[in-house]
């Protein structure tokens, strides 16, 4: 049996230089997902064209904005499926799970608006929205999870400046 160098980290095969640059990569790239998913923040560039499309008045559309902030302020799922999946693929799957409840939502409010898909019921559109801002949640939990256990003695640090970045930039 092959002994493991005492230069890996342990025995994952990575050097304590090549982690280094891992966990830095990982928090570029947690900063760019935040900045690129942030379409919760965007509800008032396209509000105009659903409230003339769906014919809402402003009542309606309002709850359609809420069905949105619900969505991304209720994580409680996200933070579930990464704590009980495998830790291997925690990350990899709640990213992707997040990325198939964006485009499900955002897909089926674009056919309504475009008008590809009838007009649906304001219920229906509320879960469209639902959806898609839910999904700000999967991205979030990975991001900030991964950042914690990267940087264990500076969990705080690491977290707000990729939230620091993330508003900034949004």
């Amino acid at each position: 049996m092959k002994s493991k160098s005492p230069a890996t980290i342990a025995g994952c095969g990575l050097t304590p230089a090549a982690a280094g640059r891992n966990k830095w990569a990982a928090m570029t790239a947690s900063i760019w997902m935040q900045c690129v998913s942030g379409s919760g923040y965007t509800f008032g560039f396209y509000s105009p064209l659903l409230k003339s499309t769906q014919i809402y008045d402003q009542q309606t559309l309002d709850t359609v904005a809420f069905f949105k902030d619900l969505g991304a302020n209720a994580g409680v799922i996200s933070g579930a499926i990464y704590s009980s999946s495998p830790e291997a693929s925690r990350p990899r799957l709640v990213l992707a799970l997040g990325a198939v409840q964006c485009f499900a939502g955002y897909f089926f409010m674009w056919l309504s608006v475009a008008g590809i898909l009838h007009r649906p019921p304001v219920a229906l559109m509320c879960l469209f929205m639902l959806l898609a801002a839910h999904s700000l949640t999967f991205f979030n939990t990975t991001n900030v999870v991964t950042a914690a256990r990267n940087f264990p003695d500076h969990r705080g640090t690491a977290i707000g400046i990729m939230k620091l970045v993330a508003t900034a930039l949004s």
